[in-house]
């Protein structure tokens, strides 16, 4: 059995504060991960929560994941698709339908939004557990458990079991032939057949703390008993080692600044950039920022300036 694990996808993110083009970056990797995935040829696609953004997404993401499945039905007929609810794609009240319900209605989509559902595929031969987030946050001893009548035992979780004390059901983890875990951004293995496998994009406050992360999904052959990473073309992060502006003019600081910016391997356009400026004063910043940072920000993708205190200065 052959499967593909997909997790914290956040289609829709880039609102207000986001750079230029992030929502778009989102969008784009997931097809184009849908689209390697189809090269494998899984019988099985799951995606382990956080989906979307919010469960007020706007349309035009529904409408991405909604066109990405038809095709990869139309690739790799017979595949599912088997989505568990995370915490941002779970509506707070538990009476209204979230985006979830409206992809769990396509052609072989299966969606497990509060509850756990259990699948059974390859005429019986397989059994697919999905524990979405509400189902994790409302019972910390909730019984999960593969099913002894079948050959092959997925479980799809969206729950921080890689955390010291975490909130998540207990599991046996030895028990299953694969557990495709959801709701950390970073690929982690956290047992010899318990994975993490990441975001696709670095999405999130600090996409600079991933800069040396490879973003990707995971493929599992589960009778060959191999786990392989597969990355995909996330947007470039690069963050500069701070910049002393302390005693210095603007006229200085610029100078400093464009002699990092020529040390940046591949230059910075259409990157995500973060800039460290130390001893800058509020005046000092603003004019900077008018004069220098402008130019800047039109030739990357997400600009953040840190004001950092000058050296020896308590905050």
């Amino acid at each position: 059995m052959k499967l593909a694990h997909l997790s914290d996808l956040h289609l829709g993110y880039g609102g207000t504060g986001r750079g230029r083009g992030r929502a778009t970056d989102v969008l784009r990797v997931f097809e184009t991960a849908l689209e390697r995935i189809a090269e494998f040829e899984p019988e099985l696609v799951v995606i382990a929560g956080d989906v979307f953004e919010n469960p007020d997404v706007p349309p035009p993401p529904i409408a991405v994941f909604s066109r990405a499945a038809a095709r990869l039905r139309e690739r790799v007929p017979g595949v599912i698709l088997a989505v568990v609810a995370g915490a941002r794609d779970t509506p707070l009240d538990p009476e209204r339908h979230g985006p979830l319900a409206v992809v769990g209605a396509l052609e072989s989509v299966e969606v497990a939004t509060a509850s756990v559902r259990r699948l059974t595929l390859r005429g019986g031969e397989a059994s697919v557990t999905l524990v979405p987030h509400p189902a994790v946050a409302a019972a910390r001893a909730l019984p999960v458990r593969p099913d002894p009548d079948r050959r092959w035992n997925v479980l799809v979780m969206h729950a921080a079991v890689a955390s010291a004390g975490a909130r998540a059901p207990r599991v046996r983890m030895r028990d299953w032939d694969y557990i495709a875990l959801g709701s950390s951004h970073t690929r982690t293995q956290v047992a010899p057949r318990a994975h993490y496998c990441g975001s696709l994009e670095r999405i999130g406050p600090d996409p600079w703390g991933e800069a040396a992360v490879d973003k990707g999904f995971l493929t599992a052959d589960l009778e060959a008993g191999e786990v392989r990473f597969r990355p995909v073309e996330a947007r470039a992060a690069v963050s500069l080692a701070p910049i002393d502006a302390a005693g210095g003019s603007t006229a200085t600081v610029a100078r400093r600044l464009n002699e990092a910016l020529a040390g940046v391997p591949g230059g910075i356009d259409g990157k995500l950039l973060r800039l460290p400026v130390r001893g800058l004063s509020v005046d000092d910043l603003a004019v900077l920022d008018r004069e220098v940072l402008g130019r800047i920000r039109r030739r990357v993708v997400e600009l953040r300036v840190d004001a950092l205190p000058a050296r020896g200065t308590v905050p």
